[in-house]
C-alpha cells in the first residue's frame, strides 16, 4: 500500500520529535545544565523536553479526530 504524502510527513515529524525528546533527556541527565535557571527559568527544560511532547501530544490528538465518525 503506498503511503500517502501526509502520513509520510507525519512520520517523519513524529520520528523527529522521539529524536528530539530523546536528545533532550540526553543533555539533562548526563550534562550540568539544570532544568531551570535564574536567567533562563524553566526555558531549557520546555525547549529539550516539554515542547517535543507538546508536538507528539498534538500528533496523537490528530490521528484521534480523525478517527472519529463524522459529528
Amino acid at each position: 500500500m503506498p503511503v500517502s504524502r501526509s502520513q509520510a510527513f507525519t512520520f517523519q515529524l513524529a520520528a523527529g520529535a522521539g529524536l528530539w525528546v530523546l536528545f533532550g533527556t540526553f543533555l539533562l541527565a548526563l550534562t550540568p545544565m539544570p532544568a531551570h535557571t535564574d536567567a533562563l527559568g524553566w526555558a531549557p527544560l520546555f525547549w529539550l523536553l516539554l515542547a517535543p511532547l507538546c508536538v507528539l501530544a498534538g500528533l496523537r490528538l490528530r490521528r484521534l479526530a480523525l478517527a472519529l465518525p463524522g459529528v
